[in-house]
């Protein structure tokens, strides 16, 4: 291992035609010694995916620097980088460090099947609750990787002593995949990379071409601070989950657009569909948008009975697999998406009989409407038989944001802004960098093309000849057919598309952070101003030079934001927190728990390893019920109230954050405001912190440890 001193610093760090009739063939020839139109398929190919890969690695090397200059990040010591990963992040991040550190990894995976220091005293299974299978396959990847550099007596990383500023001891520093902090979020960047690059393939699959896709990925930069932000959250369920939700609609589109179905289009659909819920809890919700979109495709006819029910084959397969690995998770099995795909079965085999109605008008708003009903009533009866209220909070979320009846685990959610409605800020610069006028351009042209096919079906219409593809139409007759009918009309893919970022835009209204689902999915329609299949009637050349005088008026937006991204420069210094774990590490045993906010929590379990009682991931209706008890520190209630409530909880210390007794990110939202809904008998009495941090601390609690932003108090 190298070793050096060093002062924590910041280091100053055209597309050709195609050839067509007997032009090709004598194009191939060896006189002209010009390829083929098989060879020029390939080299077409190679160019498309080189692209894609270019795109890809652009974005690893972007997003890894960001990161690297919010929290100078290769030079932090290795509590620090744990310390940064702050409130869910750290949570899912204790649980990597639990694998690699356990004395083998049968060990490891017991302790994340029997754990019992996350909800002390209750054993969980964390595989089920959690969604942390990219946690266990990273951890085993470290192992096995750190165990074969042993082996050949490689280091893999190196190492370095960092001299701190603010009267802070030095600390050594690791750079390498041997360092287990950068096996963890090197992974996580590189997938986010390949995210963009099948963000390129989706807009030139749908008919923009390599033009379309390089559009596209222009979008996505000048609007990254609106697509993602895995830079700043690495280890976040959306940065494992997203990347491979744009391979799975991907997959949606290829599904739609081929004639004949075969077992490989299964398998696709389905690994894709499991690699995108797998890591994620909230991916229930994209796919049952995802689901109703694909059905709003098949009432109007767009796709045939025989392909909806492929999809919902693959849907209902991929969530049969997800539950299994997920040891019957509740959410998963009472879901709206469980209840959905049960319904929209009993829709699509119920067309014979829907049939009988004759009428396209008559039969469309029919299975909607059976679909909903069918839908909120399965999912009530479900959820009442398995008597599950974990996603209870998620309707009471929606309920308060259009009404004034809030009670503290929604005004917990509404008074974080990831969860308000989206702030007209994005909004205006999406519209400064031109990428929602385009993107409204697109869908409207969408628009014009599904309602001329829709009147034709109203008016009676015989479209089965119009339902044939074009010639570039990909054409599948190998392998076992699973479907052989071919009903499909033209633009199915499109509507698709157009049905599911309306979906997603709906989200984002409503929920802030779920924009990164929207944006990026408009960028690939906005790409499509290149298709000549949507602007057939504008000529090629005109079309490019439009798209091209369009990308350069984006440029100036987008090189502004882009701008204020790589200006953002920081340093990860908590000097209040390391001193409270070294505290903790070195004064209490080992056994005690520890109760208090939940971003502290997370930080409690994973840098100091102690149990604890309440944690960051709060959709779990006994986490919430603990997280309201532990946060009668921030109440009203006696000091005996909140001591006896602790001590039923089996708590040993609690601690109190100065700085949330008196916080406030809008009306509403100090903690003594939510109390005074929650508890309003006592709402004309003190804090319990606000008497803790200005006076003596009231018996049957004694002081253990204070410093400029957190109390320790031990519960007698």
């Amino acid at each position: 291992m190298a070793e050096a001193s060093s002062v924590r610093k910041r280091k100053d760090e055209k597309r050709s035609k195609r050839p067509t009739g007997s032009g090709s063939k004598q194009s191939g020839s060896k006189k002209t010694g010009l390829p083929n139109s098989k060879q020029f398929d390939r080299l077409y190919l190679v160019a498309v995916i080189a692209l894609a890969l270019g795109a890809s690695y652009a974005h690893y090397r972007h997003i890894s620097q960001l990161f690297e200059n919010d929290r100078f990040f290769s030079h932090l010591s290795s509590l620090e980088r744990q310390m940064s990963f702050r409130t869910e992040m750290g949570l899912y991040y204790s649980y990597y460090k639990t694998l690699i550190d356990a004395p083998s990894i049968p060990a490891g995976l017991n302790s994340i099947l029997h754990d019992n220091v996350t909800e002390f005293p209750s054993t969980i299974n964390v595989l089920k609750r959690f969604n942390l299978y990219p946690e266990l396959a990273l951890g085993v990847g470290f192992r096995l990787y750190t165990g074969f550099l042993n082996s050949m007596q490689w280091s893999g990383k190196s190492c370095f002593k960092i001299t701190r500023g603010h009267n802070q001891p030095p600390v050594e520093s690791c750079e390498g995949m041997a360092d287990e902090a950068y096996f963890y979020v090197t992974p996580i960047f590189a997938l986010n990379g390949l995210y963009v690059g099948v963000l390129f393939l989706m807009c030139w699959y749908l008919g923009g071409g390599i033009f379309g896709g390089l559009f596209t990925v222009l979008c996505f930069f000048f609007n990254h601070g609106e697509a993602t932000r895995v830079m700043w959250t690495p280890p976040l369920r959306e940065s494992f989950s997203v990347p491979f939700l744009s391979i799975q609609i991907l997959t949606v589109t290829y599904v739609i657009k081929s004639r004949t179905l075969t077992l490989r289009h299964m398998l696709l659909l389905t690994t894709a569909t499991v690699l995108f819920m797998l890591p994620w809890q909230f991916a229930q919700f994209v796919l049952l948008t995802q689901t109703l979109a694909l059905f709003g495709c098949y009432t109007l006819r767009f796709i045939p009975a025989s392909k909806m029910k492929f999809f919902l084959i693959g849907f209902s397969l991929s969530l049969a697999i997800n539950i299994v690995m997920q040891f019957a998770n509740a959410m998963l099995v009472t879901s709206f998406y469980f209840a959905c795909l049960l319904s929209a079965w009993v829709v699509v085999m119920a067309q014979p009989l829907l049939e009988k109605l004759r009428y396209f008008v008559v039969i469309v708003p029919v299975q909607v409407i059976s679909l909903l009903s069918l839908t909120l009533l399965s999912k009530n009866m479900i959820a009442r038989v398995a008597n599950v209220e974990d996603d209870a909070h998620i309707g009471n979320l929606l309920k308060a944001k259009f009404s004034a009846g809030r009670d503290f685990h929604t005004s917990l959610y509404l008074c974080s802004k990831e969860f308000d409605f989206i702030e007209p800020e994005s909004m205006e610069l999406l519209v400064k960098s031109l990428v929602l006028p385009c993107g409204l351009l697109v869908m409207l042209v969408i628009v014009y093309k599904v309602a001329w096919s829709v009147m034709g079906e109203i008016l009676g219409k015989n479209t089965t000849e119009e339902s044939k593809r074009d010639d570039d139409r990909e054409h599948d007759n190998d392998g076992t057919s699973l479907s052989t009918e071919d009903c499909t009309k033209p633009h199915a893919e499109l509507l698709y598309h157009l049905l599911q970022n309306l979906a997603f835009l709906v989200m984002a209204v409503l929920i802030m952070r779920l924009k990164l689902f929207w944006t990026p999915h408009l960028c690939v329609l906005a790409g499509l101003l290149a298709s000549q299949t949507l602007f057939n009637l504008v000529q090629r050349h005109v079309r490019v030079l439009l798209v091209a005088v369009i990308a350069g008026c984006m440029a100036f937006q987008g090189y502004s934001n882009l701008r204020k991204q790589w200006d953002t420069i920081g340093e990860f210094n908590d000097p209040q927190q390391e001193q409270l774990v070294e505290w903790i590490q070195a004064k209490t045993p080992a056994t005690a728990v520890f109760a208090g906010a939940m971003p502290i929590m997370a930080g409690v379990k994973l840098n100091a390893y102690r149990p604890i009682v309440n944690h960051p991931h709060y959709e779990d209706v006994d986490v919430r019920r603990r997280t309201l008890k532990v946060y009668q520190i921030y109440s009203r209630k006696p000091p005996k109230t909140v001591a006896k409530t602790l001590r039923g909880m089996g708590v040993d210390y609690v601690i109190v954050e100065n700085g949330w007794c008196v916080r406030n990110s809008g009306p509403g939202c100090t903690m003594g405001e939510m109390w005074d809904v929650e508890d309003p008998v006592h709402r004309d009495d003190p804090q319990f912190c606000a008497t803790v941090a200005s006076s003596v601390v009231p018996k049957p609690f004694k002081q253990a440890f204070k410093n400029d932003n957190y109390q320790v108090l031990k519960v007698s």
